[in-house]
This record gives structure tokens, C-alpha cells and sequence, in this order.
């Protein structure tokens, strides 16, 4: 299942996260009614349109704000914000369709859950597609670890990162004070560790990212 979504196109992948959202949102609709109530609910005729709205109100929300451009494999902070953006945006228009247009009113506790779960869901499933990409690309990339944590090194870092070609695994630095902290989620070694890196990590490459000094 997971290599046929990764041999997917891009059109096609977007198909399907367009086709999730979808029904994600019907179903955290459900849900949001069903924890404020504190059982499973089923809408009634008054009620069943404003769920049912709630794909046509958030989709095109969410591709104006290019939830379905943004490459996976790739998603980063600014993607996220832009999630929080668009769910919230759908959030606000939906709960006033919905206070417009129920006969029995909507609570407002359904509609602070299901911007919740709205955020979590949307966002989680961007992370788990990334998280399934990178999995599968790992295995494809050589792993590099970089000499240097400073703006070189930190530049370098997302560049390889972006790159289909390397991955990088870890960070040498000479400074005590930046050792053990992390930069995007690398580990930052001293120089000490390298050798132990290079067998734990399996690492083949290292990159110099420090351009006062020499290669030699």
C-alpha cells in the first residue's frame, strides 16, 4: 500500500489528499458533535447539508492557501502555518453557515473541537505522508555528516535537506556551548565523536561548513 502511494504522480497524490480531506472533515464534524453530546450523533435533515458543506467550504480555502502545491516529501514550518491558516479561515466560515442556517443551533464547543481536530487531522496527515516519504527516500540517499553548526553549516543543512541525494545525519562542532543542542533536529557532536558517528550513523561523507578554515 505505502510503495503504491509513493509511485503515485504529483497530480495523483494531490487527488488523494483532496479525496482524504474531504471525508476527514465530514468525519471530525461527526466527531466534534459526538464528544460535545457524549455519543455517537447522526445529523438530522436540518443539520445533514451544514456537515456535508463542510468539504465545499474548506477545499477551496485550503487551495488558495496551496495545502495541495506544497511538495510533502519537503512540508516545513511554513507549510504548517499555512494549514493553521487555512483550517482556521474554514473554521470561522463554517460555524457561521452553520449558526446561520441550523434551526437548533449549533454549540459552541463543536465548533472550537472541530477546529481542533480540524488542525490536527489536516496537519497530521501532512506530517505522516512526509514522515512515509522520507522513509522511503532514506534508503536512497547517502548519508553526510556536516563539519560545522554555524549559519554555514545551518545553510547547508536545509540545503541537503531539500536535496534527493543526501541526508544529513549530524553535526561536528568545536564549541562547547553548542554541543548536544540540535539545529532542525540534527544532533550537534564534538569532533571527539566522529569516528563512533560515522559506524553509528552509517554515514559515508562528511562536509566541511566552516569557511575560515582549510580543507587540510
Amino acid at each position: 500500500m505505502k510503495n503504491t502511494l509513493i509511485s503515485l504522480s504529483r497530480f495523483q497524490k494531490q487527488l488523494v489528499l483532496l479525496v482524504f480531506d474531504s471525508v476527514a472533515l465530514v468525519a471530525i464534524l461527526l466527531a466534534s458533535f459526538s464528544i460535545r453530546l457524549g455519543y455517537l450523533y447522526v445529523p438530522g435533515s436540518d443539520l445533514v447539508l451544514v456537515v456535508l458543506a463542510a468539504p465545499i467550504i474548506a477545499i477551496p480555502i485550503f487551495m488558495r492557501f496551496g495545502l495541495y502545491r506544497a511538495v510533502i516529501r519537503y512540508i516545513g514550518f511554513k507549510a504548517l502555518w499555512s494549514i493553521f491558516q487555512a483550517v482556521t479561515l474554514y473554521a470561522l466560515l463554517w460555524s457561521m453557515v452553520g449558526l446561520l442556517t441550523s434551526v437548533d443551533g449549533i454549540p459552541r464547543s463543536v465548533i472550537l473541537i472541530n477546529w481542533l481536530l480540524g488542525i490536527v487531522t489536516i496537519g497530521g496527515s501532512r506530517m505522516i505522508g512526509r514522515w512515509l516519504l522520507s522513509e522511503s527516500q532514506d534508503k536512497k540517499t547517502t548519508r553526510v555528516i556536516i563539519y560545522g553548526a554555524g549559519s554555514a553549516g545551518r545553510q547547508l543543512s536545509i540545503a541537503l535537506t531539500q536535496s534527493a541525494e543526501y541526508r544529513p545525519v549530524a553535526f561536528i562542532d568545536d564549541s562547547a556551548e553548542l554541543q548536544s543542542q540540535l539545529i532542525h533536529g540534527i544532533e550537534i557532536f564534538s569532533r571527539k565523536y566522529l569516528d563512533r558517528l560515522i559506524e553509528q550513523k552509517n554515514a559515508t561523507e562528511v562536509f566541511l561548513a566552516m569557511p575560515s578554515i582549510s580543507s587540510a
